[in-house]
């Protein structure tokens, strides 16, 4: 069927029909789709959604096809965004076309508005805004790039552990220091637990002394006394000894990001000072190489501690005592030491546990524990068997980490004790005494110590002694989160607009009830109503043409894209109209911009009728020569109006809207 209209007050036969509902509004069905999309997009932005499983999965191994289907997905909304705006556009100017007249160049503006699409050889009045529709149609697709492309995001979940159980601690005990007395152990990929680590894990012990005062204001960094590779940022407060142990319910999860749970503990507040009166000496040797350390300590039950060191000449001992009674509450360390470490004598320092909440938090990505403490809790071992065999194991290290010539523990401290120097020297200008940075340096040394003692029992009670409980976790887990906030609601808010624009032309136009049929987008539909308008198009371009040749050296001066007035075909001005039968033609109205060349109302003689009359009176007959002179002298008159009123045109314009009349 060829596409007709029908103009308000004719009735023929022929014209067509009206549109069908799906043809007039099939483009705005689109933002079902976009509406849905974006509203479930805003909602996934604050409900915080993500996706996981196997979407995860597929945007993790495969990104470069990931990304081309987010250009494809964006481009296909954002076409459906930018139909919607150029069939509104369309709608209102097809209307519109129907009441006023526009120029030819103005008809090139609104085709390329609809489409959109750049046309570099308009007037630089109609390339602006052009151009500026170009670029909008290029910000939807944009803006739902940025609202669709996944990013790797967390979401949280559940999971159990298992914890240190402290309900039996029947093996938590001194062993003896002998070969094959040791206490339970066990060794494996993972690392070796033991209930004897003041003689089996002689190494890790000493380099958290060495390493207990970090250098700079950054938290210190350092292994966990195992194998699983993970490290503590800051104290351990002896826990988290389930991490890479009894945690594989977690870690299993490829997606797991890390945990967080809650662990009861010790928080080991050492305090260390010179005892000038201590109890606690170095003397000897009683036989050869033999010193004795010995005396009463503050907390000392049943009689004084002995201890019997290996040494030279003594110089080189640091010796540790601690009581020995099962009944001592074993809160204190006193330190003698010989010549070589004369700083360290007379040392004393005391251990306050108390029981606390610690929060510990696993990122399993950087094989990272944070622990925090978050307030007193219950102690979980009342009769304290923990806390007296753990500050027992500093009596035992001090004697197997001396020899002949060199106390390795003694080093481990003026370790710390340097480190501690100097960490205060590049934070402060005010340097401290020998004393206080001494005391300073070995109580973190015993603090680290204390805390690695306390993790290497809960680790022994998880693997050796198998005596655990769960405890549920929150797992982040690693998701998608589709797109970034700011282009979430930029796509939501455009959506939003461009429903409220189509509301707004439906109830302007009464749902576009007056649409014609003709479309100037289609050339068909073009050609069509202009060859019902007649040859007046053809003659008026003509006319102009004839009218320009003379000054042809006006073209020579038009600069590219400057080309201000309207200019050749261009300036015709056209009027969409019905013709005698009601079907849209196209008809022309100037043949100059504001110029009237084809409805002028000038007198003409009648040259083309009758004669003109003599004006000696009725019955009288000119000379044949004095007609053809008054013929040319009546033309020459005409043709000077005409040219006078296209002149006087020429100073108005037909905006982008046309002009009504």
């Amino acid at each position: 069927m060829v596409r007709q209209t029908t103009f308000p007050g004719t009735q023929h036969i022929g014209s067509a029909a009206q549109f069908s509902h799906w043809r007039r509004y099939n483009v705005f069905y689109g933002l079902l789709l976009t509406t849905t999309l974006s509203s479930v997009l805003l909602a996934a932005d604050q409900f915080k959604w993500r996706a996981t499983g196997i979407s995860f999965r597929l945007a993790n191994q495969y990104p470069a096809s990931v990304a081309f289907l987010v250009q494809i997905l964006a481009a296909l909304f954002g076409v459906m965004h930018v139909a919607v705006i150029t069939k509104l556009l369309n709608y209102a100017l097809r209307l519109r076309l129907t009441r006023v007249s526009v120029t030819l160049d103005v008809m090139r503006t609104w085709v390329d508005l609809s489409i959109p699409r750049m046309d570099w050889d308009l007037p630089i009045r109609f390339l602006i805004p052009v151009m500026f529709m170009v670029l909008l149609s290029l910000v939807p697709a944009a803006l739902w790039a940025g609202s669709i492309t996944p990013l790797i995001d967390q979401t949280t979940g559940t999971g159990t552990i298992l914890i240190p159980s402290y309900d039996d601690v029947s093996m938590i005990k001194e062993y003896p220091m002998e070969i094959g007395q040791a206490g339970p152990s066990l060794r494996n990929r993972r690392g070796l637990f033991t209930y004897c680590p003041g003689q089996q894990l002689i190494g890790p012990l000493l380099s958290s002394a060495a390493s207990a005062s970090s250098i700079g204001m950054m938290k210190q960094v350092h292994p966990k006394i195992d194998n699983t590779q993970f490290s503590y940022t800051g104290r351990s407060y002896g826990v988290g000894a389930t991490v890479g142990l009894l945690d594989r319910n977690i870690t299993a999860d490829y997606q797991a990001a890390g945990y967080f749970y809650e662990e009861q503990g010790y928080f080991a507040n050492v305090s260390c000072i010179y005892n000038q009166t201590t109890d606690f000496l170095l003397s000897g040797p009683v036989s050869e190489w033999i010193y004795t350390a010995g005396g009463n300590l503050p907390d000392s039950e049943g009689g004084p501690e002995y201890s019997n060191y290996i040494g030279h000449d003594g110089k080189a001992i640091v010796a540790m005592g601690v009581a020995w009674s099962e009944q001592s509450p074993r809160r204190y360390i006193s330190i003698t030491a010989g010549e070589a470490y004369r700083a360290l004598n007379s040392t004393q320092c005391e251990i306050d546990f108390q029981p606390m909440l610690f929060n510990v938090t696993v990122d399993l990505a950087n094989l990272n524990i944070t622990v925090a403490s978050t307030g007193p809790a219950p102690d979980f071992n009342p009769q304290r068997n923990l806390t007296r065999t753990v500050v027992r194991q500093f009596e035992l290290l001090s004697n197997d980490l001396t020899n002949l010539y060199v106390s390795l523990l003694g080093e481990a401290f003026n370790s710390s004790i340097a480190s501690f120097n100097m960490t205060r020297s590049m934070a402060s200008k005010d340097p401290l005494s020998e004393e206080d940075a001494t005391l300073a340096g070995l109580s973190n040394s015993i603090t680290a110590m204390a805390d690695d003692l306390l993790l290497a029992y809960g680790s022994a009670q998880l693997m050796v002694g198998r005596k655990s409980v769960p405890k549920s976790a929150i797992v982040y887990r690693y998701g998608l989160q589709f797109g970034q906030p700011a282009y979430i609601y930029s796509i939501f808010a455009l959506n939003l607009l461009i429903i409220l624009a189509v509301l707004g032309e439906a109830v302007r136009t009464h749902a576009w009830n007056d649409l014609p049929r003709f479309n100037y987008l289609d050339p068909r539909d073009l050609v069509v109503a202009a060859s019902r308008g007649g040859t007046g198009l053809a003659t008026a371009a003509d006319d102009m043409a004839n009218s320009d040749a003379p000054s042809t050296t006006k073209a020579h001066k038009r600069v590219w894209l400057l080309s201000d007035p309207d200019e050749g075909n261009g300036q015709l001005v056209v009027r969409m109209g019905p013709d005698d039968h009601g079907h849209a033609a196209i008809k022309v109205v100037d043949a100059g911009v504001g110029g009237r060349l084809r409805n002028l109302s000038l007198a003409m003689p009648a040259m083309f009728n009758e004669l003109p009359k003599s004006p000696l009176g009725p019955g009288f007959v000119d000379d044949p020569h004095l007609i053809d002179a008054e013929k040319a002298r009546a033309l020459s008159v005409w043709e000077e109006k005409r040219r006078r009123e296209g002149e006087k045109g020429r100073g108005r314009r037909i905006g982008i809207w046309g002009e009504k009349g």
